[in-house]
């Protein structure tokens, strides 16, 4: 299965932090990162102006407020 962008949040209850990561499934992202939301598909309200907004990662990356299962 080849990667493909998915959609990630990690919600810390007052806001939350974005990423499109490259995966090839949702599971693989689920499965290396704590607390986030992965999204097959992007919410209705979200805008190209999120998409300029938000960092691009590769599965394994680390990024502020990412954090990886032990």
């Amino acid at each position: 299965m080849s990667a493909r962008p998915y959609l990630v949040c990690y919600d810390y209850g007052t806001g939350g932090l974005w990423w499109w990561i490259m995966a090839s499934s949702a599971e693989d992202i689920s499965s290396l990162y704590e607390n986030v939301i992965v999204f097959e598909e992007p919410p209705s309200w979200w805008t190209e102006e999120h998409n300029r907004n938000v960092a691009r990662l590769r599965l394994g990356d680390d990024a502020p407020g990412l954090v990886k299962r032990a």
